[in-house]
């Protein structure tokens, strides 16, 4: 079956006057539809970047190579990709028009007045009373809402692909909880493949049906949610899960990975992560390694990595 989304190595460089950064390093993967791919990673990793780059959000001056396809249809590198995929923004209250009402920011989109239509695209994003709302400003939603309201403004696209780039960062507990189910009952229903970028392991193990770790522009480990969290391979997602916060763990030291993710500018050369690693040898340093498969549908992007026998 061909994935809905099919990158193959792809490369992102920034050229500021300070020299090339190389945010994004031979990034391959695939989404199939009805799919919830999350991808984690600490900041600095190319996450965003790298989904950025299929929707033509970069500067001009930004440097892309590699090839991604939608559908079966090449997605040009020059951003002139329309329509097929949207982004929910992680801020919805910077990602809507202060000055403008919900519905007409909804008609821009959407590209009809048709009051059925943008009530219809409120109600799929589980608000009542879509027909008040139409004509109220964002100030007057709560934060949920307000997400809610960014979501149905990526729908107004009749995307195939939605990428949720941390869509839950300024909500509180209970309401990441609904935007999450949100998310996933969007699948659904619409049979979409949706991306969520997030740093929140707890999200990304509630929804989501496989993950991409990211390292330093490079995938460090990819395989479904319970082999990657639940048997994770490569000692950089090892170090990420012991550094979630534990409610046993209250009143001791939080568990941190020392050192910080290599700056883009670097030449790198050997496992990316070798510097922090508690594991690296020589082997290590010497070579770039390449993704091992650690289970069927499990690799990671380490030299230790075995498939069991």
């Amino acid at each position: 079956m061909t994935a809905l989304l099919e990158v193959d190595d792809l490369h992102v460089t920034f050229n500021p006057p300070t020299g090339p950064v190389r945010a994004v390093r031979g990034v391959s993967l695939q989404v199939q539809r009805g799919e919830i791919l999350g991808v984690v990673g600490e900041s600095g990793c190319g996450k965003t970047v790298l989904f950025r780059a299929l929707l033509g959000l970069l500067p001009a001056s930004a440097a892309v190579s590699g090839a991604m396809r939608l559908s079966g249809e090449a997605i040009p590198t020059d951003g002139t990709l329309q329509g097929g995929a949207s982004l929910v923004y992680q801020n919805p209250g910077a990602a809507l028009n202060p000055v403008f009402t919900i519905g007409r920011q909804l008609q821009l989109v959407a590209g009809t007045r048709a009051p059925e239509v943008l009530c219809g695209l409120l109600a799929e994003v589980g608000l009542a009373e879509p027909e008040r709302l139409l004509d109220a400003y964002p100030h007057e939603f709560s934060g949920g809402m307000r997400q809610r309201a960014v979501i149905a403004l990526a729908l107004a696209q009749q995307p195939q692909l939605l990428i949720a780039d941390e869509p839950t960062t300024a909500l509180d507990v209970t309401t990441q909880a609904q935007v999450l189910d949100l998310i996933a009952d969007l699948r659904d229903r619409l049979q979409l493949a949706v991306v969520l970028i997030s740093h929140d392991l707890a999200a990304i193990r509630r929804v989501c049906d496989r993950v991409m770790v990211l390292y330093a522009g490079r995938i460090a480990e990819t395989g479904t949610t319970s082999q990657v969290l639940g048997n994770p391979t490569h000692p950089y997602t090892q170090a990420l899960l012991e550094s979630v916060p534990r409610p046993e763990a209250v009143g001791g030291e939080l568990a941190s990975i020392p050192g910080s993710v290599p700056d883009g500018r670097a030449e790198i050369t050997g496992c990316a992560f070798a510097p922090r690693c508690l594991y690296a040898h020589d082997a290590c340093r010497a070579d770039q390694p390449a993704l091992r498969p650690a289970q069927p549908g499990h690799t990671a992007a380490c030299v230790l990595t075995k498939m069991p026998t």
